[in-house]
């Protein structure tokens, strides 16, 4: 699907347009959204550039990501979308050519809906006579950096969550069963995971910003957009920060739940323990007693197999005693 915005004044207007038809004119932003081969070769004769397919958005080296042809520059960044409540990384490629900025995607980032709703209003702020491709862009980035730095702020109401199910729990209430333990081992580790994605997104951004800023054109604006990039790269590393607090608040996490699983390991082995030495006293006098040899006189004794039970109480309940005594128990 093609989606082309023109300039309107102080907003973005989504243009209609016909297959084989020549670009509409003021055209300044042409969306490929999971774009089929006529439609990459449309766009290809409007901005007399190739379009990348989503195998080459694939490709991880930095050569692959950001690289200029015939002065058309092209840029790929992971950017963070959601599928069917699973939140996934997927590649967009930004392609400047000239004054226009053509987006190739093959998702469906909240952060694209998000910036045009507002591109589209009259003075939303960020469109403008003089506005170019180069403006867009660090638009959609600055959506994109907005949208993770909500995102981010969920993830920590989930972290605080589990913490207070962890550290704070009552003492009047039960243990934790083993199904609670699984249940928040299973979720703090998907946290963990979300924020390397995070991370990875965060990462590809800061390396966009950071080419867009060595190539950029000279010209009246260019000091403008500088300090645009100065304060985005501030953002995503200022976000950065914050991921590396919250991997390591989970990392804490994760080890305090182990802990507390081998805390309640030990807590049973030690029941066991206990119970095995405070039955070997009695075992052993029933064994003795249980040998049957021919001169035992107690055997005979109408008081022998009362005094044996006794015998049998007493040496159990003297070790529980000692243990309690050490503090064992």
């Amino acid at each position: 699907m093609i989606q082309v915005y023109t300039i309107d004044g102080d907003r973005l207007r989504c243009a209609e347009f016909t297959p084989g038809a020549p670009l509409p004119a003021g055209t300044l932003w042409i969306d490929l959204h999971n774009p089929t081969g006529e439609e990459d070769k449309t766009v290809e004769e409007w901005i007399g550039a190739s379009i990348p397919t989503d195998k080459d958005m694939l490709e991880i080296e930095e050569s692959s990501r950001f690289y200029m042809e015939e002065g058309v520059q092209y840029l790929t960044a992971p950017i963070l979308h959601a599928v069917n409540e699973h939140r996934k990384l997927a590649p967009i490629s930004f392609i400047i050519a000239g004054k226009r900025l053509v987006t190739v995607r093959y998702s469906e980032p909240k952060a694209f809906s998000i910036f045009v709703n507002r591109a589209t209003k009259s003075g939303n702020g960020l469109v403008d006579a003089d506005c170019t491709g180069t403006s867009i862009l660090l638009g959609l980035i600055e959506s994109i950096t907005d949208r993770l730095a909500d995102v981010l702020e969920g993830v920590t109401e989930e972290i605080e969550a589990a913490s207070n199910a962890i550290l704070f729990r009552d003492e009047k209430e039960r243990p934790m069963s083993t199904q609670e333990f699984r249940r928040l081992l299973t979720r703090i580790g998907g946290l963990g995971t979300f924020l390397s994605k995070v991370r990875e997104s965060l990462s590809g951004i800061g390396r966009l910003l950071a080419y867009v800023t060595a190539n950029m054109e000279g010209g009246p604006p260019r000091k403008e957009l500088r300090n645009r990039i100065t304060s985005l790269e501030r953002d995503a590393q200022s976000l950065e920060h914050y991921v590396d607090f919250l991997s390591n608040k989970i990392t804490f996490l994760l080890d305090t739940i182990v802990g507390l699983i081998t805390v309640e390991q030990n807590a049973i082995i030690k029941i066991f323990s206990i119970a095995s030495v405070g039955l070997m006293p009695p075992t052993l006098i029933a064994s003795i007693y249980g040998m049957n040899f021919h001169f035992m006189p107690e055997l005979n004794e109408t008081w022998g197999y009362p005094m044996a039970i006794v015998a049998m109480v007493i040496s159990a309940i003297l070790p529980l005693l000692f243990f309690r005594k050490k503090g064992w128990l």
